[in-house]
């Protein structure tokens, strides 16, 4: 873990979400406190100097939010900087927290956190989700990338996911289990970083016409009858576990991929790779020989994000943890 001799130097960048909801004189829940009314809450104010940020934008849900946030971050991370904290929305929390680890190259950890609960509700989450997220910020090496911390618990950003929606430990991993855990004031992380390539640059745009369709028993895809190649800019495929795709819908997707429209098959499986090909080898050539593209790691979300994306800088898409390949026709990053 990486210690400073002066107190880490963080910035908080506050970006709304349930974490910063009071009531107001109706009864509703609205966005109340700010970067600088969270940190005051914290028991590490004084341990540390950190300086608030209010991100003001539009929604992080939308592409243009979310590479406005992403730039946001990007500019917060100078040289007299140790690390970045961001609190967020929970329910798009798993996509931008991925995003922000693909696109903001940067050497601090970039450290999300969010409630699961409002600052009016009994059991409010908040401040203490945010106390460790400066303690992970302030002790992670950048080497682990984008990190997700809530309810004492910590995630790789490409591998958390929100899996119920009001349970204070809501959140898990791909794998099945987070990768770090904080005891009291102690941060332990015994896995070590997953090595791999990051896009590294911020488009300036990216395409939102990606659907995800899901399969199903006895699926016909009939969303896709009709379907033009220019329709869409893209489609992602949630196979059934092992990228099972029911024979009648298979012909509509490998006719779109032969047509030239960018296809990637993920597992619709909450954990485990896509192309079990181990036990059913050579089942998968006919996907590939049209030009479908499997991703073996990624759930289908964080699958349509990384392909939003390589379309946005002018890429092919790479399954995750391989490395990109610019060609002559790739567009390039946004350093505005």
């Amino acid at each position: 873990m990486r210690r400073t001799a002066k107190k880490p130097r963080l910035v908080l960048i506050a970006a709304g979400g349930t974490i910063s909801l009071l009531k107001d004189i109706s009864g509703r829940s609205v966005p109340t406190w700010t970067a600088t009314d969270l940190l005051a809450q914290t028991s590490l104010r004084h341990q540390l100097r950190v300086r608030p940020v209010d991100f003001v934008s539009s929604d992080t849900a939308s592409a243009d939010g979310l590479l406005a946030l992403a730039r946001r971050i990007r500019t917060a991370a100078t040289s007299a900087v140790d690390g970045i904290v961001v609190t967020h929305g929970t329910d798009a929390m798993e996509e931008v927290a991925y995003a922000v680890d693909e696109l903001v190259a940067v050497p601090v950890p970039i450290v999300f956190t969010g409630a699961m609960r409002p600052g009016w509700a009994d059991g409010y989450d908040g401040i203490r989700n945010l106390d460790n997220a400066l303690r992970v910020a302030s002790r992670m090496p950048a080497a682990y990338g984008t990190l997700v911390t809530l309810n004492d618990q910590i995630f790789e950003a490409w591998s958390v996911s929100k899996a119920d929606t009001g349970a204070l430990d809501a959140f898990t991993a791909r794998r099945g289990a987070p990768f770090g855990q904080i005891i009291g004031d102690q941060v332990e992380c015994p896995w070590r970083p997953l090595a791999r390539s990051r896009l590294g640059r911020i488009p300036r745009a990216v395409p939102a016409s990606v659907p995800i369709l899901s399969m199903a028993l006895a699926e016909d895809a009939a969303l896709l009858d009709g379907l033009a190649a220019d329709q869409v800019q893209g489609l992602v495929i949630a196979g059934m576990a092992t990228g099972t795709i029911p024979p009648r819908a298979c012909e509509k997707v490998l006719g779109l991929a032969t047509g030239g429209l960018p296809v990637v098959l993920c597992s619709g499986a909450v954990s485990g790779w896509t192309a079990a090909e181990y036990y059913y080898p050579r089942a998968y050539d006919g996907l590939r020989a049209a030009g479908v593209v499997i991703e073996n790691h990624l759930s289908a979300r964080k699958t349509r994000l990384r392909l939003m994306l390589s379309l946005g800088l002018g890429l092919s898409y790479v399954p995750f943890g391989r490395g990109f390949v610019l060609g002559p026709d790739s567009a390039p990053g946004d350093d505005r």
